[in-house]
């Protein structure tokens, strides 16, 4: 039983001596945790899963701009996913602060290992958005085998980097990455930290790591979520190794759904749960997140929160700095009941992918998806819209201020 007292307590400025391990798999559905993940499985039993923990957006590079700066992906230059023609000039924009530059300010150490894209010329690159350590690739999709990008940014060139040295790397990438992972955690164990490690998988292509056997893309899936299962479960052991497990913050989400269209073959594949839709969609099933907390001192072991929260949360919630779209979210990981007024408002269109112009936002447990009303409590599959104008006009002024200053 957490009493007021050490609610009050853990609710205090973050003590600078805890070290904070942030991982973000990519286009991982929420009914992917699972039989494939057994040490996720053992996280969510040390931790709290937040159900209803939502990303700022059903796309990588605007789920991640959203993370890395608690503001919704719009105010800050990001509104769709960057790919090729993105290659030169765009990116986060340049004045944004970023979760790295708040925790380098308080002398944290800070590093990047796996997936940037959030820009790959020299101003965007992540050594000069506040992380002191970065290797990884700057492009959105990697061939794991090759190590080259196969879209999203230099097609078919090597995007791989070691801060800002382009490196060849040979090997399996999450195997190379988790190895990255382990070492940085065993050569910082005397310095707090913060390690954003941004996995690539279970993103295509499928590709299974050396030795698997089985062809069959089922198969190759179920192996790219345990390769990136093995990640987790080699981070925490080193952790407890080297004596930080118990002063280690460790967040666990994805940054959209498994998609449910475009790849029509693969959409079998991964799972969103009990949601519609998938990534390019604003439906629960592009932009509800698994989300698995286990912070020392203030989440209970295997407890659930059901407070509406998402990715915009963390720069507040990990670093004490407010922002414009973030919250303080430690009450809900303690167990607390927060806010069930506040408003998540959404704004997507790819007109690759023939997404149109779409806007939603929840309060409490109700929905609007443009012009259809669902109430998540009683539909989370949002298979039965009501007819209504509840939060129309709560929509329509979060799309008047959109173009204000974050």
């Amino acid at each position: 039983m957490i009493t007021r007292r050490k609610l009050l307590a853990a609710l205090a400025p973050a003590p600078p001596q805890l070290n904070y391990i942030l991982v973000l798999a990519d286009d991982m559905g929420y009914g992917d945790v699972g039989p494939h993940t057994p040490h996720l499985n053992r996280l969510a039993a040390d931790g709290v899963r937040l159900k209803d923990h939502y990303s700022c957006s059903p796309v990588c590079s605007p789920a991640r701009a959203g993370l890395m700066t608690g503001l919704v992906p719009d105010r800050v230059g990001i509104t769709g996913v960057l790919r090729e023609q993105h290659d030169a000039h765009h990116g986060l924009a340049l004045g944004a602060k970023t979760m790295a530059d708040h925790f380098r300010a308080r002398g944290v150490k800070t590093a990047l290992l796996g997936k940037w894209h959030l820009g790959m010329s020299a101003p965007y690159h992540p050594n000069r958005r506040g992380f002191d350590y970065f290797w990884g690739f700057l492009n959105g999709m990697h061939d794991y085998r090759t190590n080259l990008s196969a879209g999203g940014g230099g097609k078919g060139t090597r995007q791989t980097h070691e801060n800002e040295t382009p490196v060849e790397i040979k090997g399996y990438f999450p195997e190379l990455l988790t190895r990255k992972a382990v070492e940085f955690v065993e050569q910082h164990r005397n310095q707090p930290y913060f390690l954003y490690l941004a996995h690539p998988l279970p993103h295509a292509p499928l590709q299974a790591p050396p030795g698997f056997a089985s062809q069959e893309p089922r198969d190759v899936y179920g192996a790219m979520l345990s390769a990136l299962d093995e990640t987790i479960g080699a981070v925490r052991s080193a952790l407890e190794r080297t004596g930080q497990w118990d002063r280690t913050v460790m967040v666990f989400l994805s940054d959209n759904g498994w998609v449910k269209k475009v790849s029509l073959d693969q959409a079998p594949l991964g799972s969103n749960g009990p949601f519609r839709g998938g990534k390019y969609e604003l439906f629960e099933g592009g932009i509800r997140s698994p989300c698995i907390v286990r912070w020392p001192g203030l989440s209970r072991p295997g407890t659930i929160a059901k407070t509406p929260t998402w990715f915009a949360d963390w720069v507040p919630t990990f670093t004490g700095v407010k922002t414009r779209d973030g919250r303080d979210i430690r009450e809900v990981i303690a167990g607390r009941k927060g806010d069930e007024k506040r408003l998540l408002a959404w704004r997507f269109e790819d007109a690759l992918v023939k997404t149109p112009l779409t806007f939603a936002a929840r309060q409490g447990k109700w929905k609007r998806l443009n012009d259809d009303v669902y109430d998540l409590a009683a539909d989370p599959g949002e298979q039965h819209p009501i007819r209504s104008r509840r939060l129309e006009k709560e929509l329509n002024a979060w799309k008047a201020q959109l173009a204000e200053p974050a």
